[in-house]
């Protein structure tokens, strides 16, 4: 009898195992309870949704999946989970998880490793087991796997001789805002991502992003832009359209609230409401720029051309020259020489477009080698018997300052070329320019600089019916008041040619 009762309590606990198998096996949200129910609750609602969309993932619904959340929301716990999940359910195939460093990307590594050890998931998946010959953080088997069950690295470094066919992430590949702030940096990730990440998913393999969305030249930002349809994409924001928070359990509307009143707000919309910095703290953003095509202006007559020259100061600082044509209170930039070239070919190619473009006159930014470029450009100009003026004089004023006030001006009465070569020099002026923070560090500030000096000209320079006459003389002068040099200058050089 007692025989009876125990086969029968056997036959119960091996009933039930196989029930929670079988149920744990099909839906991933089952699993992530099983797991840790006290941690999936009904409350983080957002979880479930992140969930369901994992689904879809190993259902073949969904092929590219975008996850941006606050901070402490459970993202990486629950990516976690799925990747644990999947090496449960498909025993011989391989994840790829990267992120920003190679110890975080072994953190979650070790993480995974830990759950796939523990009771609750050998519960579900008895068979897994660690292979004992192949356990480096990062990257381990299982003892069915063919290769590498799971391997990671930081972005930015080797991923070589693997491939993964059951997912590829990369989870937060950008570690703060300073590398938010960084053209560079963002270049950098992106090709890091494009030359070594991608490089390791075999065919058909689907792929999640896990970010904070930073800015529109981050990872999900460039490939939304160029591949939005081919993605899913989850956004969950701090604080919902009543301003009120999406989650108690991970943070009050209060708390929320107070955190927010000492957060810069560009820093508040891109990595609490997951809005890119661009949105928020982008001096010139692409939306607010008027623009128009060279086609429009074909069959008119420009009141007047006038361009604006900085040069370069650093080795890895930009020759801005804009030229723009005046009509009435508006001035069409049509072209612009933006290179990291050397004065031997910046100077022919300012004078070249100052040719093409019959400016009437050239200011130079005199500061940092102006004056010899100018005296350069306008012997080149002279030999082609070109009567633009060029006039140089230097610029004393605070960048960020002049920069900040002028533009207000450039965005309503500046249009831009939106028929621009991609990779022009036109292309990378704009790109620069659309990319300058009105808070924060900005590596490089030649094409705002450049365009706020043609900015602060123009508006004084058609002040006058014509251009000043063009003189041979070099002129120095104590102090002027002529606003075609700019107003009230003291000890200004000006030379005309």
């Amino acid at each position: 009898m007692a025989k009876n009762k125990l086969d029968n309590l056997l036959n119960l606990d091996n009933i039930r195992q196989e029930l929670a198998r079988r149920r744990c096996t099909a839906s991933f949200w089952e699993f992530c309870l099983h797991m840790d129910a006290e941690f999936f609750t009904e409350g983080k609602w957002h979880l479930k949704v992140v969930a369901d969309a994992l689904q879809g993932i190993d259902d073949g619904e969904i092929k590219k999946l975008a996850i941006s959340t606050p901070p402490r929301a459970g993202k990486s716990y629950i990516i976690s989970l799925f990747c644990a999940w999947l090496i449960g359910k498909y025993p011989t195939d391989s994840i790829m998880r990267n992120s920003y460093a190679a110890d975080l990307a072994e953190k979650f590594s070790y993480d995974i490793r830990q759950l796939i050890q523990s009771d609750k998931f050998l519960y579900i998946f008895p068979e897994i087991k660690l292979k004992q010959d192949k356990k480096s953080v990062s990257d381990w088997a299982i003892t069915t796997a063919k290769q590498s069950t799971y391997f990671c690295a930081g972005v930015g470094g080797p991923v070589t001789g693997k491939g993964c066919n059951r997912v590829a992430i990369l989870d937060d590949p950008i570690k703060n805002i300073e590398e938010a702030l960084s053209e560079n940096v963002l270049d950098s990730k992106w090709n890091w991502y494009t030359s070594t990440h991608l490089s390791r998913l075999e065919s058909g393999c689907p792929e999640i992003q896990i970010a904070t969305r930073w800015s529109k030249r981050d990872i999900i930002g460039r490939l939304l832009e160029e591949w939005g349809d081919e993605w899913t994409v989850i956004v969950i924001p701090a604080l919902d359209g009543n301003d009120e928070s999406f989650c108690s359990e991970v943070k009050t509307t209060a708390e929320y609230q107070d955190l927010k009143k000492i957060t810069a707000d560009f820093i508040w919309e891109a990595e609490y409401q997951q809005n890119p910095l661009e949105v928020k703290g982008l001096l010139f953003p692409a939306e607010e720029l008027n623009r128009f095509k060279l086609a429009d202006l074909a069959s008119k007559k420009p009141d007047g051309i006038a361009g604006y020259t900085d040069t370069a100061d650093q080795g890895d600082d930009f020759l801005c020259s804009p030229i723009g044509s005046k009509f009435g209170a508006y001035t069409y930039i049509t072209d612009v020489v933006f290179t990291q070239e050397g004065v031997e070919i910046t100077e022919p190619l300012v004078a070249q477009m100052i040719i093409d473009t019959k400016c009437d006159i050239m200011k130079i930014e005199a500061n940092s080698g102006g004056k010899s470029f100018a005296t350069n450009l306008r012997n080149i100009l002279r030999g082609e018997n070109n009567p633009c003026s060029v006039i140089f004089e230097p610029n004393m004023q605070n960048k960020e300052t002049r920069i900040l006030m002028q533009a207000g001006y450039i965005k309503e009465f500046f249009y831009f070329r939106d028929d621009y070569a991609p990779g022009s020099e036109y292309d990378k002026f704009m790109r620069q320019l659309m990319s300058y923070m009105k808070m924060g560090r900005n590596k490089h500030d030649d094409a705002p600089d450049g365009l706020t000096g043609l900015a602060q000209y123009v508006k004084l320079m058609y002040n006058h019916q014509a251009p000043p006459e063009p003189r041979d003389s070099f002129l120095y002068r104590e102090s002027t008041n002529d606003p075609w040099l700019g107003g009230d200058i003291s000890r200004s050089y000006i030379e005309f040619g």
